[in-house]
């Protein structure tokens, strides 16, 4: 892993995590209003989600509204280099997992191929506005939806802090591109 990138890693989790309640409540309003306005968002039934951690964008304000218009959210389920992801309801339990990441305590049975997704949002910790990301580090996205490279679902849509932009990226062979990437000012297609 380039310096570059561990440095610019580094710079956004600490600022991620130096914003303040209020400005972390307030990013997560606007971002709600943001993704509820896409026309993609606005389509999809099935959107893979998250629970926020160290600072990154909040999706509940996403997850309340969507729940009660009839979409089904889904949390990532860590599983060996991949991801599996498991219906999640704000009244679904959690248990803390690999890295403290809050997992549905649900049984096996339910959990989903992500193939079957019709919209990703994926927290981030550096993105630039041709949707270009970095990640935790872990790869996870990254091989887990390698298959989009051959098809068109689901949409991949970052999410983040506009804070968190960078002029320029220089994506790695396996980074995958997202569609989209939407914070609390703008909404960035990839060109």
């Amino acid at each position: 892993m380039s310096t570059l990138i561990q440095e610019l890693r580094s710079k956004h989790r600490s600022q991620r995590r130096a914003l303040s309640e209020d400005t972390l409540a307030g990013h997560a309003v606007l971002l709600e209003k943001q993704l509820s306005g896409l026309p993609e968002f606005k389509a999809a039934t099935h959107i893979a989600a998250y629970i926020a951690i160290l600072g990154e964008i909040s999706l509940e304000p996403v997850i309340r509204a969507g729940s009660e218009i009839g979409k089904i959210f889904y949390l990532p389920i860590l599983r060996g280099s991949e991801m599996a992801f498991a219906p999640w309801h704000p009244d679904t339990p959690l248990v803390k997992k690999k890295f403290n990441l809050l997992e549905p305590d649900c049984d096996e049975s339910s959990w989903v191929d992500p193939t079957t997704l019709d919209l990703v949002l994926s927290p981030l910790v550096v993105f630039d506005e041709h949707c270009n990301r970095i990640g935790q580090g872990g790869g996870y996205y990254d091989k887990t939806f390698e298959f989009t490279l051959k098809a068109n679902k689901p949409l991949l849509v970052g999410v983040a802090h506009e804070s968190q932009r960078e002029p320029k990226l220089d994506p790695q062979p396996w980074d995958i591109t997202l569609d989209k990437i939407v914070t609390e000012k703008a909404i960035y297609t990839a060109k």
